[in-house]
């Protein structure tokens, strides 16, 4: 396993929050927005700008953070969570979404691109056969392109946990189709993500979101919560799993901000390796 940092939440400046991975030792970047505006919103000069940045400081980009299916089943209205800078995008334009999101996999060299299942209705099990068939076909389109595409448990959108995800898995058992499991989406669902919610995901695991949150809800450092990660660790090494630990901090340090908040939670994420007996690969 390769730790790994989503830029945007040290800094929207790119070359800041590089100058703090480079810091921090750490080689290998999610990107989901960039000076303000999301990564598939970003024009082609933009992004021809953030990838000659990321060639000459030699990183790698271990994903693609798509806003894909961050929308509305049905109908219009205010988003239900945070949109990281994406443009509006109603359900028919999604698919120009996820065509972009491929654009930028391939110009990056990132395997992975991500998809969500739309904002949260009252009962999602009431809209679990339309999300799967929708899920199909984006993963049908991503096998096509040679990609992966990876389902974000998301508090906000109808696959919150491990056991909601798990309904779709079991219906598009496309090889292009895998989980990115974060535990820390499933915590403030009021659910166990761990060991509970990953036992239904763990077979289908390609990307790991890793951020901490407390009893009420509140993120909080890595290792200051109320996930057993150092079990979640040992499970993913005893699974097999040789990917990437991508850290999406959230909280905001008290008396540092983003950036501070950030080396917090990397340091935590070493000792709780250490502590699970996880050697990080570079």
């Amino acid at each position: 396993m390769r730790l790994c940092i989503i830029t945007d939440e040290i800094s929207q400046d790119l070359v800041h929050a590089l100058d703090v991975c480079e810091d921090e030792g750490v080689s290998t970047v999610e990107l989901r927005a960039v000076d303000g505006a999301n990564i598939v919103s970003n024009d082609d000069d933009s992004v021809e700008k953030i990838k000659a940045t990321i060639d000459d400081r030699g990183f790698r980009v271990g994903a693609i953070a798509s806003p894909f299916l961050k929308c509305h089943l049905h109908g219009g209205g205010d988003p239900k969570g945070a949109t990281h800078f994406a443009a509006s995008a109603s359900r028919e334009e999604q698919w120009g979404v996820l065509e972009r999101s491929f654009e930028l996999a391939r110009l990056f060299g990132a395997p992975l691109v991500r998809t969500f299942s739309f904002w949260r209705v009252p009962d999602p099990e009431d809209v679990r056969d339309e999300v799967a068939g929708v899920i199909a076909e984006a993963a049908k389109r991503t096998e096509a392109a040679g990609l992966l595409l990876g389902i974000e448990n998301e508090h906000a959108c109808n696959l919150a946990t491990g056991a909601e995800t798990r309904w779709v898995l079991d219906r598009v058992s496309s090889p292009a189709l895998g989980v990115i499991w974060d535990p820390g989406n499933e915590a403030v669902m009021d659910s166990e993500p761990f060991p509970g919610g990953y036992e239904q995901v763990r077979d289908r695991v390609v990307h790991v979101h890793l951020k901490d949150a407390d009893e009420s809800g509140n993120w909080v450092k890595m290792g200051a919560g109320i996930i057993d990660y150092p079990g979640q660790f040992r499970a993913l090494a005893e699974d097999g799993y040789e990917g990437l630990l991508s850290l999406e901090t959230h909280y905001q340090a008290p008396d540092g901000g983003a950036e501070k908040a950030t080396r917090e939670s990397l340091a935590a994420i070493r000792r709780l390796c250490e502590e699970a007996g996880i050697q990080l690969q570079d």
